[in-house]
């Protein structure tokens, strides 16, 4: 495996993390404000090369979460995994990043695994989520905003989406009532196009931003306000990191 999934490899722990317990993270070594494009390249190719496909309660999802964890605690994020009941013994994980403020106004989440039997892919949207935890941490240090990896999503199992489920009871449980935004597909619309399907107008990034109404979900049938983006991550990085930051409003 390559550097990145070494690094992630020595960074994680396999209990969760207090949330008086803040990993240092040196300024110097955050990076800029900005979505590194060659950075979401290189997180690509070790979620679809070096992991490869990810299906539920494996051991390459497992590998994805592991990665996750660590370059999120290395970008200063305190961590917690909750675990994903999958079937009998099998679990997954969903990877929660802690907003530094303590106060969750907002979620990002994104699903890290891939269905049974399929090809590896998602790896760009995966890197772009990794990149706007970190450019927003260097933005905004103490933030509102929780970064959600959810695990178990494209499971048939229990008619499937097990880490949105859970994500969802999480919130309830902690009576927490974030806006919660879903990273969809990336890379996968025309160049330079933006896709929100929801009712804040505020993740747009220009006027070819296009709305196509609402999309129900999880969240949203659990009674959160709920936002899907997707498009080109050329236009989807900077447009998020505006809004996640408070800079577009």
């Amino acid at each position: 495996m390559k550097r990145y999934l070494l690094i992630a490899l020595l960074l994680v722990t396999p209990a969760c993390i207090s949330s008086r317990e803040r990993p240092a993270a040196d300024p110097s070594l955050l990076g800029p404000p900005t979505i590194r494009k060659d950075v979401v390249v290189e997180h690509a190719e070790q979620f679809d090369t070096d992991i490869g496909p990810r299906p539920a309660g494996s051991q390459q999802e497992f590998a994805a979460a592991t990665y996750l964890t660590g370059h999120l605690q290395q970008a200063g994020y305190v961590m917690r995994l909750d675990a994903v009941p999958v079937a009998n013994t099998v679990k997954s994980t969903n990877v929660i990043a802690l907003p530094p403020s303590g106060e969750t106004r907002l979620v990002v989440a994104i699903p890290y695994d891939t269905e049974p039997g399929s090809r590896a892919g998602f790896g760009t949207a995966l890197g772009l989520w990794l990149e706007l935890a970190r450019a927003l941490k260097v933005m905004v240090p103490d933030h509102s905003v929780s970064f959600v990896a959810v695990g178990a999503e494209e499971t048939p199992i229990n008619g499937g989406s097990l880490g949105s489920r859970r994500l969802a009871q999480f919130l309830l449980d902690e009576e927490l009532e974030p806006t919660m935004v879903t990273i969809s597909k990336v890379g996968e619309s025309r160049p330079e196009s933006l896709v929100v399907f929801g009712d804040d107008p505020g993740i747009c990034a220009s006027e070819e931003c296009i709305s196509s109404g609402t999309r129900t979900n999880v969240y949203e049938r659990a009674g959160f306000e709920s936002v899907v983006v997707a498009g080109d991550p050329d236009a989807l990085g900077p447009a998020l990191l505006e809004f996640l930051s408070g800079t577009r409003r």
